[in-house]
């Protein structure tokens, strides 16, 4: 009778781990899932409305501009050159 009730003793432990190890596989195969889906989700929320297209646009158009500018820069400085040389002319002749 004694080693029946150890055996069966024995099948009870058996069933225990059997039931923590499944516990556990379940917990962390859904702890994995939600992990993802946050990551996914945070991803999602802070990452750029069109991606890098956008960064390349954003940098393409500002290169665009300044190379503009400074265009325009040199094109007023030009004038405004012109302009004192003109004055400068005509004081001259005066004197």
């Amino acid at each position: 009778m004694k080693a029946v009730n150890s055996s069966s003793w024995q099948a009870i432990d058996v069933l225990k781990r059997l039931r923590w190890l499944l516990l556990g596989g379940v917990f962390g195969a859904g702890s994995s899932l939600w992990i993802r889906r946050q990551f996914r989700h945070l991803t999602e929320r802070y990452a750029p409305v069109r991606g890098t297209a956008t960064v390349a646009g954003a940098a393409r158009r500002v290169s665009r501009d300044l190379r503009e500018a400074w265009a325009d820069g040199q094109r007023q400085m030009r004038d405004t050159e012109t302009k004192l040389r003109d004055e400068q002319i005509k004081v001259s002749d005066r004197y």
